[in-house]
């Protein structure tokens, strides 16, 4: 019997290219006793919050028996033999049916639990009434056993694909099986189910993508997790509130979409370095990141790599919601004309702070957010 296990780390070289998400230096083979790979699709990608895409030696040899020997795991290369192996090769965009997502709105997760108590705490009576906004504008979904669904749904309003996360209830934080981050995608179980063929081909948008063209005026937040998103367009439903979905996931062809927007980047603790630099590169729209977080987080906060939600949370519960950071004077006299243009962005900047990243990158037009 061959046994297969993930390929051990010596080196770029035993880095391969995602089957999903196409990152060339993140993929890990499973390989068997002497170091042969099962099959270019058969592994692991090291971007679990981002991609999540894990095909075991198992599934593999469920969905394809004639790989497999009488009674016993083949290595896979005899079928490999009679199939020439083909290069990975881009295809035309997958989507998932849209009944998916309607069957599956719902408020009955552990994260909209959770939500529904911070909320109560913040508007009380209206409370419910954002809580069902929010599942109205993001489409928030749950499972049986109340994880959340994250739907991504592009600006044709087509869905991508679903991110299926389990929350804690009481505390919002996520629920995570040993050391991995529990994430599953709504694409790979249909896949697994062969709902989808096996050639559907997964392209991510930005969580809320969809909302840019419901609210085409709003001036973009850009936050990376889900959760962020809709914690932050609970308390500030004056801007559209989009996630990333990971650190690493600021790619140019996601952020295409915000072409002419005004966006505001709110990265978390660990992440303000990287995403100010790849804010710089962001030339296609008129784009500020805040050090909200880097400039007052404490070293414990820090430590445990806070982002935006954390931060309002606490701000809530502390009742500082409304502290205005003292940081932005200099940023003030560049923004003066766009809060003209739009009183609602100095609640913003009041509420939460943001740091100009640069004049240049703010454009040399009246500063008019489209």
């Amino acid at each position: 019997m061959s046994n297969y296990s993930l390929q051990k780390y010596k080196g770029t070289s035993t880095r391969h290219t995602c089957p999903n998400c196409g990152d060339r230096r993140s993929f890990a083979y499973y390989v068997d006793e002497s170091g042969t790979p099962l099959h270019p699709s058969v592994g692991r990608c090291n971007h679990e919050s981002g991609c999540g895409y894990h095909y075991t030696p198992r599934q593999y040899f469920h969905d394809h028996p004639e790989c497999r020997t009488a009674g016993d795991f083949s290595s896979g290369r005899q079928c490999m033999a009679q199939k020439p192996k083909q290069p990975l090769q881009q295809t035309a965009i997958g989507y998932i049916p849209p009944h998916y997502v309607e069957k599956s709105q719902s408020l009955h997760s552990n994260f909209c639990r959770f939500l529904s108590v911070l909320l109560d705490s913040y508007y009380g009576s209206k409370a419910k009434e954002v809580l069902e906004r929010l599942m109205e504008d993001y489409r928030l979904g749950a499972t049986r056993d109340g994880a959340v669904i994250f739907w991504q749904i592009d600006r044709e309003n087509k869905v991508r694909t679903g991110k299926v996360m389990q929350y804690n209830p009481g505390d919002g934080h996520r629920v995570k099986d040993g050391q991995t981050s529990a994430v599953n995608w709504i694409h790979s179980i249909l896949k697994r189910q062969r709902v989808l063929a096996e050639g559907w081909q997964l392209s991510q948008c930005l969580f809320g993508e969809h909302l840019l063209s419901v609210y085409p005026d709003k001036v973009a937040v850009l936050v990376e997790s889900e959760k962020s998103a809709v914690i932050g367009s609970a308390l500030f439903p004056g801007y559209v509130w989009l996630a990333a979905g990971g650190k690493s996931q600021l790619r140019e062809e996601k952020l295409r979409v915000l072409t002419g927007r005004t966006v505001l980047l709110f990265p978390d603790a660990d992440a303000y370095a990287e995403w100010k630099e790849r804010a710089d590169g962001m030339t296609f729209c008129k784009v500020m990141v805040s050090d909200l977080i880097e400039k007052n987080a404490t070293p414990e906060q820090k430590a445990a790599h806070i982002d935006i939600a954390d931060w309002i949370i606490f701000q809530i519960r502390e009742s500082r919601i409304n502290c205005t950071a003292d940081h932005l004077v200099e940023a003030e006299r560049i923004l003066q004309r766009m809060i003209e243009k739009n009183p609602a962005l100095q609640k913003l900047i009041d509420d939460l702070g943001l740091v100009l990243v640069g004049a240049s990158s703010i454009g040399s037009g009246d500063g008019t957010p489209p």
